[in-house]
């Protein structure tokens, strides 16, 4: 294998030395010669493969954009609070919505537990079933406190009136349109008397329905303190008797997620609180008053809710030290409907652009069925340019790929590869590389996966070569053919889209071929145990 990490030159050296080069489709290759044709080992020609790249908007999971559904509509002044049908959360929009990955669910307590001890969850279900069915993935926020409601619009009431009634205490604060809101009193005994429990009974019984591996349901918020999701109290200015109080009870409620969801990641605002400005001197006080540190040490996501003009203090700081490790949510702090009514909120580029530049796995602007609309008539180019290289999330693409030309059966399959990665985020969620030998109607005949494969931390400006050994198959039949990649999930289903030319119907990507030729005579055990 000829050793030269720059491809252009690579290809000039192949090309003056073999004289060879074979334009394909999808892809070109040059073959170097390496032995006889009679060799034992790795096969008489090395065969390499520069994959032709695309530039088409690729929508992936984990990653991209995100459309909207809820209860009731808790963004837009115009209809906030507005309780909205299974079909405003679903057909409504009129079409699978291809260029989008995900739905944010904002789905309050109220209408999950109507009655203590009673759930309904048939909306619920009917949106997630829905979305599933089109190959969205759910990022979900149980709305469990208060909504202060939006630009002088009154807002919901998410948590049922038994919860009260029960004995939980609560404060008043005047939210917007002058309206009285109710927040739970969080320094009140009852907050962990009453409220805390009651709380782990919604996440129990939610959990016993999706908390299980291969979950439509891929994120859940961390929610039980704050206005809407945003883990801080803006206009009720809530004091806790001390900082270390309000860390010990922000740590205990966050244990009661962890302790409750185990297949889901969990997630969690990561702006500061209303008194930032007085109590965070570094980015330790961030973590510390927020419990940060506790969301961190599990490997939670983390969101802003203020994109573009919500964004301070030690934000940039907090992203700058974790983006690598923790996947980030970008939310916009006004919704599209208001970014276009309202041009004081920055264009839709501009959004795009710091979403871009703080490494955002995810992006959404509140697009529900009018908005979604909307955007592809208006915007489409800002939500493609989202998916092509350089960005939301990832975009793997394999550089150069290279196998021996020709193998006997029963022999190992040394294949080696240079991958990168073209946007600003991360796959974060370990999937496999999988090989396939096809016949040419790409019937499979040969396919082992390699489970140590793992691009969860390869980000955007470097490359990344490794080599997997494969097995092939003694009883493999000679004869010629085609060599295919996808990058699978853990049941060995392909999932992603790559950035190449070549994917078939299966998402598997045809990259070159092989001639199989029959199986080495070995005399003697060929086996690490024969008995």
């Amino acid at each position: 294998m000829l050793n030269v990490r720059n491809r252009t030159k690579m290809l000039e050296y192949l090309v003056a030395v073999a004289g060879l080069l074979v334009v394909g489709v999808g892809l070109r290759s040059a073959v170097a010669q390496s032995g006889s044709p009679s060799s034992a080992n790795a096969g008489s020609d090395t065969r390499l493969i520069i994959p032709t790249e695309t530039q088409e908007p690729l929508a992936n999971p984990y990653m991209g954009w995100g459309l909207w559904a809820g209860s009731y509509y808790d963004f837009s002044p115009e209809q906030y609070g507005q309780k909205l049908s299974v079909a405003d959360n679903t057909t409504a929009f009129g079409d699978d919505a291809a260029r989008f990955s995900w739905v944010l669910l904002d789905w309050p307590w109220a209408a999950a537990e109507p009655s203590e001890g009673q759930f309904d969850w048939k909306d619920f279900d009917a949106v997630i079933d829905y979305w599933k069915a089109r190959d969205k993935q759910i990022v979900l926020r149980f709305w469990v406190t208060d909504d202060p409601g939006w630009s002088g619009k009154p807002g919901g009431v998410p948590c049922p009136d038994w919860l009260w009634a029960k004995g939980a205490r609560y404060r008043e604060y005047v939210g917007n349109g002058g309206v009285k809101r109710r927040e739970p009193d969080y320094a009140d005994p009852s907050y962990q008397s009453v409220y805390l429990p009651q709380l782990k009974k919604l996440l129990t019984a939610f959990a016993a329905k999706y908390d299980k591996p291969g979950s439509p349901v891929i994120l859940l918020q961390v929610m039980g303190y704050g206005h809407w999701a945003d883990w801080a109290t803006w206009y009720s200015k809530y004091k806790f008797p001390s900082l270390r109080f309000k860390h010990d009870l922000l740590a205990k409620l966050m244990g009661i997620y962890i302790d409750t969801i185990k297949n889901i990641q969990l997630f969690e605002m990561a702006s500061g609180d209303w008194d930032r400005q007085e109590v965070e001197k570094t980015l330790q006080d961030r973590l510390y008053t927020k419990a940060l540190d506790v969301a961190l040490a599990h490997n939670f996501g983390l969101i802003w809710t203020g994109y573009i003009d919500g964004l301070s203090y030690w934000d940039r700081d907090l992203k700058d030290q974790y983006w690598r490790t923790h996947p980030i949510i970008a939310e916009g702090n006004w919704d599209y409907g208001l970014m276009k009514s309202q041009p004081i909120h920055g264009t839709c580029d501009e959004n795009l652009d710091l979403a871009l530049e703080w490494h955002s796995n995810f992006a959404h602007f509140y697009f529900d069925a009018t908005a979604y609309k909307r955007v592809m008539q208006d915007d489409r180019s800002f939500i493609e340019r989202g998916l092509e290289s350089g960005g939301l999330g990832y975009r793997l693409v394999p550089t150069s790929l290279s196998w021996p030309s020709e193998l006997p059966g029963g022999n190992l399959m040394v294949f080696r590869q240079t991958w990168v990665n073209r946007n600003v985020g991360r796959l974060y969620v370990q999937h496999w590389l999988k090989l396939y030998l096809t016949d040419s109607a790409g019937n499979e005949k040969f396919a082992e996966v390699d489970s140590s494969f793992d691009p969860t931390t390869w980000v955007k400006g470097q490359d990344y070569s490794l080599t997997t050994v494969f097995h092939l198959k003694k009883d493999l039949a000679p004869g010629t053919y085609d060599v295919r990649i996808a990058l699978a999930d853990s049941q060995g289903t392909p999932r992603i889209n790559l950035g190449i030319d070549g994917k078939d119907s299966q998402q598997r990507y045809k990259v070159g071929v092989i001639r199989i030729r029959p199986p080495l005579e070995i005399k003697g055990c060929d086996q690490t145990y024969c008995p």
